[in-house]
């Protein structure tokens, strides 16, 4: 399947369905381009299998994408800088500390995905919605990333999340279930070299850090010339809209912290591959292990006691309480939005 995605996308892209963007490098030295790590997501996602075909998922993914230029950049990356200094510097669920850098093309990935819903809502349904980029204590923003539909509050608390490309899991701090109503998840082919080609477009590099080098006598003027010559271009970033879960349907049982409401995956020797989930997780409470085992015997699968269980992609969350949710289950057709959309 995953070659055969690959070659769809490719095909996709000569015949115009597909921005050509979707086939620059996202990593250059490992010459892995954006439709590697788009396949690798939507497969291993198990996002494709929901289409009677894939050219049915090409003509959904053509609907679903949206292109980020350089004033989206500049806009993730003002209200970035402006929110990422009074972030926490470690993540969620774990001790291991970012510097203020690393937290702020983080938090530029964020608004990335949350800028690509906004404009997709725009091109795909004529809707105006604003972004709440306002700072304040995190339980009094969590329920809605969405401040305004149309010049009017939203009925509806949308939280947007971000993922890479490749990435297949809608991860939600449990204290934030309780707050929001419907969860997007955007996939983002930003690269580890947009930042620095940013910086690059905007002119920063060479106005103010090289020609300032030169001044000093760090460096001559040819190798001011060297070194602009190796950084990257800015080129538009590819960005889909996987879909949204809505809690409403799971009703109050979405309040018990030890609902699994789904899982399925692939039996390896010794470990099982969960690749279809919904439901609550905590990698260090046996209680969810236990869970997870029943629901898989009782569909059939025979799943030893001292199975080690790994999630697709990422082999564990953070040691602390998450409610998870695959892509592939993901509400994501024309009519799903629709439906959403009269309601918000």
């Amino acid at each position: 399947m995953m070659s055969l995605c690959k070659y769809k996308v490719e095909e996709a892209v000569k015949k115009e369905i597909l921005p050509k963007e979707y086939l620059l490098y996202e990593d250059s030295r490992r010459k892995a381009r954006h439709a590697d790590t788009l396949c690798e997501g939507a497969v291993r996602g198990r996002d494709i299998e929901t289409f009677p075909s894939i050219n049915e998922w090409i003509s959904w993914l053509s609907w679903s994408t949206v292109l980020l230029d350089e004033k989206d950049y500049l806009l993730a990356a003002v209200h970035a800088l402006d929110l990422a200094p009074r972030l926490a510097g470690t993540d969620y669920g774990t001790t291991r500390q970012r510097d203020l850098g690393q937290l702020w093309t983080d938090t530029i990935r964020g608004f990335l995905g949350e800028i690509a819903f906004v404009k997709w809502l725009k091109s795909r349904f004529g809707i105006d919605a604003q972004l709440d980029y306002r700072k304040g204590q995190l339980t009094e923003f969590l329920p809605s990333d969405i401040k305004s539909v149309d010049e009017r509050p939203p009925k509806l608390n949308i939280s947007i999340k971000t993922t890479k490309l490749r990435g297949i899991w809608l991860d939600i701090p449990y204290k934030q279930i309780e707050h929001s109503d419907i969860f997007v998840l955007v996939r983002v082919g930003v690269t580890r070299e947009h930042f620095l080609a940013f910086l690059k477009k905007i002119s920063v590099i060479r106005d103010k850090i090289l020609n300032r080098a030169v001044e000093l006598g760090i460096i001559t003027d040819e190798e001011v010339e060297s070194i602009w010559d190796t950084i990257p271009e800015f080129t538009r970033i590819p960005a889909y809209i996987v879909g949204f879960f809505d809690k409403r349907e799971y009703g109050d049982s979405i309040k018990r912290r030890d609902s699994i409401f789904l899982v399925d995956g692939e039996m390896k020797t010794k470990r099982f591959i969960i690749n279809k989930f919904i439901g609550y997780w905590h990698p260090k409470q046996d209680v969810y292990k236990r869970k997870v085992i029943e629901l898989l015997r009782k569909h059939g699968r025979r799943v030893p006691d001292n199975v080690k269980l790994e999630f697709e992609g990422i082999g564990d969350f953070s040691s602390t309480l998450h409610f998870i949710v695959s892509s592939g289950v993901l509400k994501r057709r024309r009519e799903d939005w629709k439906a959403l959309i009269n309601e918000i």
